[in-house]
């Protein structure tokens, strides 16, 4: 065979070779080179000379020692802001009562656990905004979806074969495997890429601004923390409705930003008047901020919010009467708006139903920090194999239990014992034959936690984590609102749990478990217990509007004990 002569580069004698000169518009486009290269270089040097920063390729600048500065302007971080960016929740290793169960999983169950943990804590994330922020603060996004697969899995990946217990949970196993995220109830809306440009360019000063911000605020009553998320959650529907940017100012105990990402829109706002974020547009005009309208809407009753709510939309739309209102709720307004004739047809609209509109617009919203979700993935890993049927069982004992050993002793199985005759009812009700049960117990009271696990070794899982409640933390500063931070980490991490269970078995009065019910998104698997020792008070007049009876324990295997979305939002803390 001949040989073959491969191509080689022209050297620059000949690419410059003078005997075959340039055309006219090779010498202009040459000469606009040389002549923005000379620019470059005096620029710089003039900036060297005064002590400015010189811009490099990469988009980036440097100043006179050296130093990498962002393009986008630096933020001036206070003192304050720099101790709480420094916090990071440290994610506790699993209670042994979830180890136990872990290692009683077959090799296949463990594999397939194993994946979902593994993908779950990185495809559930978004972007940190405030003090929570990179800086300077990247783009904001879901986090990317783990590996998708377009095959079916086999038995050694994935969520393997299907053997036994539920089929439809392993049928979202294999949707998670195909689409690399965990199944939504939620159907994305026309409105959620609407509603993000719309907030960037008010934000941004590009747009006419009008803001709707939830607010609370320091050395003001708030609730708990289930009370709060509903009356956030509903300031931001309206948000949605009346197009007004959506804010959070949560001043106490500790700051929103830290126990929560978003993955769409930067709703932070600064956590004290020493804080210097965010560097928003929007804030430094003062003619805006001098309009601002406050709305105190704190502890509300039905009649209040029905008076109020229905005629909200026509009376704040698009700025109208005043351009930023501010909103202090601590009650959910979100599924009874469907009932209003004035507010149903604008949700109808946007395709949000009353079963998923919380769920919808939660997830839309914020994200939990990746150390919550370090700690939430291991349970809710086990939780979704098909092979279990998970309760989840809510009992509020009341506040006595956290403020008082003595009184929190008193807490057993026994005095409790309807919920756990409920969770049999259940089991033998719902639960497919092939699964086994687990009982998720969460409570303010360490007393009856450590009860149940010995009544119910094989069944009860708990996360171990200590019980506080929100409201009752006073974080001045110092480390109280480190504590406070932690403790509303935990709040955060057994909420999130507690959503992925099957079936859900909660304290009347209480608001705590209605937000992971509604987060789950699928009604018709929940049953509320009246318990008397969780508000005596209320257990007293309940007696005398019922002849001095307490009502009967439910059956828990009747549909009629079933408790729809519309009835757990007409009592305590509404929804």
């Amino acid at each position: 065979m001949g040989s073959v002569k491969l191509p080689i580069a022209p050297s620059m004698a000949e690419v410059w070779d003078p005997r075959y000169p340039l055309s006219r518009s090779h010498r202009r486009a040459a000469q606009r080179v040389c002549f923005l290269s000379l620019l470059f270089v005096v620029g710089a040097v003039v900036c060297y000379f005064f002590g400015m920063t010189v811009p490099r390729l990469d988009g980036s600048w440097v100043g006179t020692e050296g130093e990498t500065v962002a393009r986008k302007e630096q933020i001036r971080w206070s003192k304050e802001d720099e101790q709480l960016r420094n916090y990071t929740w440290a994610t506790p290793d699993p209670h042994e009562s979830l180890q136990r169960m872990v290692r009683d999983l077959t090799p296949a169950q463990r594999r397939s656990r194993e994946w979902l943990w593994r993908t779950r804590q990185h495809s559930m994330g978004a972007t940190g905004v405030g003090i929570g922020a990179l800086d300077p603060a990247g783009p904001l996004s879901p986090a990317p979806a783990a590996r998708a697969h377009k095959s079916f899995p086999r038995a050694s990946e994935g969520p393997g074969l299907f053997v036994n217990g539920s089929l439809s949970k392993y049928s979202e196993l294999l949707q998670e495997w195909h689409t690399g995220r965990p199944v939504e109830v939620c159907e994305k809306g026309a409105w959620e890429d609407e509603y993000t440009a719309l907030h960037a360019e008010m934000m941004s000063g590009e747009r006419e601004p009008s803001l709707l911000e939830f607010a609370c605020l320091k050395e003001e009553g708030c609730g708990g923390f289930a009370d709060r998320v509903l009356g956030m959650v509903s300031t931001f529907l309206y948000s949605i409705l009346t197009k007004r940017a959506f804010a959070i100012t949560w001043e106490q105990p500790s700051p929103f930003d830290l126990l929560f990402d978003s993955p769409y829109i930067d709703w932070s706002r600064p956590f004290s008047s020493s804080s210097t974020t965010p560097p928003r547009t929007v804030y430094a005009n003062q003619t805006f901020v001098d309009a601002r309208k406050d709305i105190g809407a704190f502890a509300w009753g039905e009649r209040q919010l029905d008076e109020f709510f229905p005629h909200f939309v026509g009376n704040y739309s698009e700025g109208k009467n005043t351009p930023w209102l501010r909103v202090k709720l601590n009650r959910g307004v979100t599924i009874r708006s469907f009932s209003y004739p004035t507010v149903a047809p604008h949700l109808h609209s946007l395709g949000l139903k009353l079963t998923t509109a919380y769920s919808c617009l939660l997830n839309y919203l914020v994200r939990p920090k990746a150390a919550a979700l370090a700690f939430i993935t291991q349970y809710t890993s086990l939780f979704s194999l098909p092979e279990y049927f998970v309760i989840g069982i809510q009992i509020r004992t009341g506040d006595s239990s956290l403020l008082s050993a003595s009184d929190d002793a008193l807490n057993t199985v026994a005095v409790h014992k309807n919920y756990f005759t409920c969770a049999e009812q259940v089991a033998q009700t719902y639960a497919h034959p092939s699964q086994k049960v687990i009982y998720y117990l969460v409570s303010d009271s360490h007393a009856l936690e450590e009860d149940a696990l010995r009544t119910y070794p094989d069944k009860v899982v708990v996360t171990g984590l200590r019980q506080s409640h929100v409201e009752a933390l006073i974080a001045g500063w110092g480390e109280a609102w480190r504590e406070a931070a932690d403790a509303s980490m935990r709040t955060v991490a057994e909420s999130w749990i507690f959503s992925s269970t099957d079936f859900q078995i909660l304290t009347l009065h209480s608001g705590f478990a209605k937000i992971p019910t509604w987060l789950r998104g699928k009604q018709g698997s929940t049953i509320q217990i009246f318990n008397p020792q969780n508000n005596p008070g209320f257990a007293a007049q309940v007696k005398a509007w019922n002849g001095g009876k307490l009502p009967p324990p439910p059956d828990c295997t009747l549909d009629k004990s079933l408790a729809t979305f519309s009835e757990l939002a007409r009592e305590w803390s509404l929804g």
